[in-house]
């Protein structure tokens, strides 16, 4: 197996390495903090996995399509890409930063784009490989106070369900995986009470098991699924009554 995951420093991205490291597993470790991935590359090899590690900003482009025609060519081919790697946060609007709400943007999309495309060629070369986004509940509809962030994972949600249509025909899986809340740091932030989060361990297992069985969307836990789900249909009054007093 020769797989390929970003933002593999903390949380998530963490777990996920952890999860797939064993024998005969070839394993890509993409991240920006170098100790942080020190630390998950040695661990990773203790398990038995090969590691292929990279210092890498996904906002790169040169430098992630350089990575994965390195990658390629190490391992021989590649079957699975995850891309993990984002970031969220406040909506800040009082603030009149733009360039905030940009780097949003650019880590949750561009970085996706990054880190997807440039093994696309190569699957359809292989004609067979699994794609798969990170994307979250909060992709389902704008929410107060965390619009940008939820516009994007809209946008990651949009992105993967089009490609999808298109690769299925040259043997290629898509997935978009949509979590609740899960500990991280970034959930560490959060000044609100979180329903249903669950432990980063648990959130690793539940996602690798919807690529096992190359689930096109999952959402999960179910709780949060059936929220998500039900998000579109709640009138925006509502919704704008609840948005909270430190976002303007």
């Amino acid at each position: 197996m020769k797989i390929v995951i970003t933002g593999t420093t903390s949380g998530i991205g963490r777990a996920l390495a952890l999860y797939y490291a064993q024998p005969g597993v070839t394993l890509g470790l993409i991240g920006r903090r170098q100790e942080l991935l020190m630390t998950t590359t040695a661990e990773c090899t203790r398990r038995g996995a090969t590691i292929i590690a990279a210092g890498l900003d996904v906002q790169d482009e040169t430098a992630m399509h350089a990575y994965a025609e390195h990658f390629i060519v190490q391992a021989q081919g590649i079957d699975l890409v995850i891309a993990n790697a984002g970031v969220g946060d406040r909506d800040n609007l009082g603030s009149g930063n733009a360039a905030y709400h940009a780097r949003i943007f650019a880590i949750n999309v561009l970085g996706l784009l990054n880190t997807l495309l440039p093994f696309m060629p190569q699957m359809m070369r292989q004609r067979q490989g699994h794609l798969v986004a990170i994307s979250s509940v909060a992709g389902f509809r704008a929410l107060p106070g965390s619009t940008t962030y939820a516009a994007t994972k809209i946008a990651v949600r949009t992105l993967m369900e089009g490609y999808g249509w298109e690769l299925r025909h040259h043997g290629i899986s898509t997935s978009t995986i949509n979590p609740g809340f899960v500990v991280s740091e970034m959930t560490a932030r959060n000044q609100f009470h979180m329903p249903f989060l669950l432990p980063t361990e648990v959130a690793a297992r539940k996602i690798a098991r919807a690529i096992q069985r190359r689930r096109r969307s999952y959402t999960f836990p179910w709780p949060m699924a059936i929220a998500a789900h039900l998000l579109p249909f709640i009138p925006s009054a509502i919704l704008g009554r609840v948005t909270p007093p430190d976002t303007c």
